[in-house]
């Protein structure tokens, strides 16, 4: 590195290593740069220290946790060396796969029913002993209605319902990656209140 000096030369040459090398320098320079070498290395030292000081920090507080972070289980203490969820019971619970969540989102494995109703009727009925899950419903109407709903059986309880829904208008509702989801043997049924063709897209599975 070079340092600008008040003599009549421009530049006095310093080498990175510890011995000095000086060119054509007076006495005065000398020292001069001397000076500047030695707080220079007093620099160094204090960045030593500070970056000693920091690694130690550093290794005490690693002392504090397990030696291996696979063994930390969310909601619980780290008794095992496997990463895990519990529920607000403290049970284990197995997550959802990424392939699994994919196929609940992508629609695989969930079936597609289209089906047009001009008055409150089923949309599906289930093969025995099996119930219908419902993961999203949407309709268009050829007219104005005064209400739309869908429920399990005709005597159930609607669990979305649509007031005044017009004509030309797309309704419905999307539940991924939840569901509605009725009882054993239970049909989905649609009411249809007023004189329209209520044309339904449902996404379901039978379990």
């Amino acid at each position: 590195m070079f340092y600008r000096t008040p003599n009549k030369h421009s530049f006095t040459f310093v080498s990175s290593k510890k011995d000095k090398v000086f060119l054509d320098t007076s006495p005065e320079d000398i020292k001069h740069v001397k000076e500047l070498a030695k707080n220079i290395d007093d620099a160094d030292k204090r960045l030593f220290l500070k970056v000693l000081g920091g690694a130690g920090v550093g290794l005490f507080a690693a002392s504090l946790f397990p030696k291996k972070a696979d063994a930390l289980i969310a909601g619980g203490s780290p008794t095992s060396n496997v990463v895990g969820l519990r529920n607000t019971s403290n049970v284990r619970i197995n997550p959802a796969t990424e392939a699994t969540l994919q196929s609940l989102l992508t629609g695989q494995g969930v079936t597609k029913l289209s089906i047009s109703l001009s008055a409150s009727g089923n949309v599906r009925t289930p093969a025995a002993g099996k119930r219908i899950r419902v993961y999203a419903t949407r309709f268009s109407l050829t007219a104005d209605a005064t209400s739309v709903s869908f429920r399990f059986t005709a005597g159930g309880t609607d669990y979305e319902k649509y007031v005044t829904p017009k004509t030309g208008g797309l309704y419905g509702s999307n539940n991924h990656p939840n569901y509605i989801e009725g009882g054993v043997d239970q049909v989905l049924y649609c009411v249809i209140a007023g004189t329209t063709t209520v044309q339904i897209n449902v996404d379901y599975l039978e379990v």
